[in-house]
């Protein structure tokens, strides 16, 4: 795996990273990451599916030609639903969740959405933080959301500025 370091200073790597529609060719590596999250991981059919359907709101985002991370929503009406923000477990903690959100509101924003919804699970301190960072709101709870651990999801949401 790839052990580079990142700067403090983002824009060091962040010049670096190359962001593209989610393909097929990406469903090995988005796989083999998927499996490293804890809550509902999504099989390479449901990312297939998405991809087949021509869901824009699917992208990835590569670090010298190596897959870090990607992001998935579906857009209704005016809204977009995040349904997964995923990074490699190398690359956690550098900041690239910080860099996958802004990428994530510029694409909504070009999109002409307004809003943003998602549900996180309430144990998942790290992403409870990042959003609540980037102007989320607490709007409800999920019982039992997540079957795998039984755990509640907080459904957040977020205008978004027209721009």
């Amino acid at each position: 795996m790839n052990n580079q370091r990142f700067s403090d200073e983002t824009s060091e790597w962040e010049s670096r990273i190359v962001s593209s529609p989610m393909s097929i060719t990406d469903l090995p590596e988005v796989v083999e990451i998927e499996l490293t999250t804890i809550y509902s991981p999504w099989s390479g059919e449901m990312f297939r599916k998405e991809i087949e359907s021509r869901n824009p709101g699917l992208k990835t985002f590569r670090f010298k030609s190596q897959l870090i991370g990607y992001f998935c929503f579906w857009r209704v009406l005016n809204e977009a639903h995040l349904l997964n923000l995923t990074l490699h477990a190398d690359f956690r903690g550098k900041g690239l969740g910080r860099f996958l959100m802004r990428d994530l509101e510029q694409t909504c924003n070009e999109m002409k959405i307004s809003k943003i919804l998602l549900e996180v699970a309430e144990t998942n301190f790290v992403a409870v933080k990042l959003y609540k960072n980037f102007g989320f709101v607490k709007v409800g709870i999920r019982k039992k959301f997540y079957q795998e651990t039984g755990d509640d999801a907080i459904l957040m949401e977020k205008r978004l500025q027209r721009r």
